[in-house]
């Protein structure tokens, strides 16, 4: 674990084994925290790299609006503090949005893409769930949170099957999330809002994989085809029976998409 300190800002990140660099970036709720479980199994060929972007988790949290544009530097500064030309990149949701700044707009930063449960754009879809959540994360009460934010991002099997680790969830944000916490995942939301990157997919140069899911109710099925077709050469996996937070959901399946195509050089494969 270690820290950067960036426009003022000090950045919260983790980095684990070696190998080949991947960078995961987080969902909006998401923070380092929150790959725990996946450690062993993404550092054991990797440079695994996690990254709290500004207002997540343990890094800093600032008193200003900002754009994901803010994020984007954030994580070139990561790269560069630690001296990285090239990573590959998975993001999360939020994170995925980040991603495909930095992997449009510095393609020679990015050695493959991996855009998991994520979308090109704030639809008005998108950004009236957004709106909802900024009403519950207002009331500063882990209850309202929980009951407006989270049902939506599992699938409803899910949700049934998990009912009591999703309780004890719960519990823990009434415990431990604080109205500065709050205040951040609001302003994370609010960054987003205007968030439209669909001129620029086609400027994506790294290899790309689209990841979604069948029961994704926050960036739904037709989002991530949007990105299939509009990235150069972009491949699609979608993960069946699972929600919006597929990692959780089906662990094994998120982590060899991701590993397999981070690891696998299609280049040598020749076909006879």
């Amino acid at each position: 674990m270690g820290t950067i300190e960036f426009e003022g800002i000090q950045l919260n990140y983790e980095d684990h084994g070696t190998g080949s660099p991947l960078l995961i970036l987080n969902g909006i709720f998401m923070s380092c925290a929150s790959w725990t479980g996946f450690v062993e199994t993404f550092s054991q060929h990797n440079r695994l790299l996690l990254l709290d972007l500004v207002d997540q988790g343990a890094s800093g949290k600032v008193d200003y609006e900002y754009t994901q544009e803010l994020q984007e530097r954030a994580v070139l500064a990561f790269l560069d503090h630690l001296g990285l030309e090239r990573v590959s990149i998975c993001g999360v949701s939020y994170g995925g949005e980040v991603a495909i700044r930095v992997a449009s707009h510095h393609p020679d930063r990015v050695a493959k893409l991996i855009l998991a449960n994520t979308t090109a754009y704030t639809s008005c879809w998108l950004r009236d769930i957004g709106h909802s959540w900024e009403r519950a994360m207002s009331t500063h009460d882990g209850h309202v949170f929980f009951a407006t934010c989270i049902p939506i991002v599992y699938s409803p099997g899910f949700y049934e099957a998990n009912y009591p680790w999703l309780s004890a969830r719960e519990d823990m944000f009434v415990t431990h999330f604080t109205p500065a916490v709050y205040d951040a995942f609001a302003r994370l939301t609010r960054s987003a809002e205007t968030y439209d990157e669909r001129a620029n997919l086609a400027q994506i140069a790294a290899p790309t994989l689209v990841i979604s899911s069948e029961f994704d109710y926050v960036t739904p099925l037709a989002n991530q085809r949007e990105l299939v077709a509009a990235i150069p050469a972009a491949a699609h996996a979608v993960i069946q029976d699972a929600g919006h937070a597929a990692m959780y959901e089906k662990p094994s399946e998120f982590a060899s998409l991701v590993l397999g195509f981070v690891n696998t050089d299609t280049a040598s494969i020749a076909i006879s």
